[in-house]
């Protein structure tokens, strides 16, 4: 009797050792490596975006561009610029304070080059990639600062050269004709004067040249200067549509703008509409809006480890009066 009670003693006692055994097996298996929430988590992407300014619609075009491509590829971004075209300081300042905050790469449309090379020192030192857009950095700054930064916009000789190249059609040869140029020792401004220089230099006769630093009040005092002294001007080539616009204002008030036909540079919508009720005669596109979207998805590339594009010519149009519809709508998906 005493041995059969130890028996069932035994038995009782492995059966519940067994059944401990499951339930905790069963914990363990239900245990997930990302229970701390922590292990598997993905680090949000920030990446700093700096145009040149945000008083022009075209950078204004260019950041929508961006944003809409950040947004679907679930990225943060970190849209600062300066107030002015020439603001090198200031861009400095930005790209330091966004080193500072700790984004992962950084976007940028230089105002200066020579401005720059700090930064992209900084940008170095600190392990942050840079993809430069719409104005190249110059190969000597670059080469001095020993830092390979890809480039994506517009081949602006080329878009100057179709203009040039309209004009010769269009105009009769040795017309009086100005031109408003960028900044001065920006690449996009030596590309743009020369590209159209070089197309229609033979056909027209220059009798002007200024820098009206991209700037629409500029635009407008210089093209006031320029007729004052050259009252049988013909044909402006303004390097962008802002400069364009500043001149437009500057020859209506001055009764001429029947005599004097406009060509401008960037498609912005103002400057389309324009073209389209003729007051304009034509400008040369470029697609801002692709730059930004290239720029935020090759910047992911970089920051992922992935392969990416050192360089994208982005295009360029002439827009005229007969295609300038078809352009607009183009334009519309990014549009504020």
């Amino acid at each position: 009797m005493k041995k059969r009670l130890s028996t069932l003693i035994m038995s009782i006692l492995l059966v519940a050792f067994v059944l401990a055994g499951c339930k905790d097996t069963t914990k363990d298996d239900s245990k997930s490596p990302t229970d701390d929430g922590s292990s598997n988590k993905q680090k949000e992407i920030t990446i700093g975006f700096v145009p040149m300014t945000l008083n022009n619609e075209y950078f204004i075009t260019m950041v929508n561009g961006a944003k809409q491509k950040a947004e679907e590829l679930g990225i943060k971004l970190d849209v600062q610029a300066a107030d002015q075209h020439a603001s090198a300081a200031a861009q400095l300042t930005i790209v330091e304070n966004m080193i500072t905050s700790g984004v992962d790469g950084i976007c940028i449309v230089p105002s200066s080059s020579e401005g720059l090379s700090t930064a992209l020192t900084k940008c170095k030192e600190a392990g942050i990639p840079v993809i430069n857009l719409d104005t190249k950095i110059d190969q000597s700054i670059l080469d001095e600062v020993d830092f390979e930064v890809p480039f994506y916009g517009t081949d602006n000789y080329a878009g100057a050269k179709f203009a040039g190249a309209y004009v010769i059609e269009n105009f009769e040869k040795g017309i009086e004709t100005a031109i408003l140029t960028g900044i001065e020792g920006q690449q996009n401004a030596a590309d743009r004067r020369n590209g159209f220089f070089d197309a229609a230099g033979s056909h027209v006769n220059v009798v002007a040249e200024q820098s009206a630093n991209w700037e629409v009040d500029q635009g407008y005092t210089a093209t006031q200067n320029i007729l004052s002294a050259n009252p049988n001007i013909g044909l402006i080539f303004a390097s962008n549509d802002g400069m364009a616009i500043g001149a437009l204002r500057a020859v209506e008030e001055a009764g001429k703008k029947e005599d004097i036909s406009i060509i401008g540079f960037d498609a912005i919508s103002e400057a389309l509409n324009m073209v389209e009720k003729g007051d304009m005669y034509g400008t040369v596109a470029q697609y801002p809006a692709e730059m930004g979207i290239l720029g935020v998805e090759n910047m992911v590339n970089i920051i992922n480890g992935e392969d990416s594009q050192e360089y994208i010519d982005t295009g360029a149009k002439l827009i005229t009066k007969e295609n300038v519809e078809e352009h607009k709508k183009y334009c519309e998906q990014f549009a504020e």
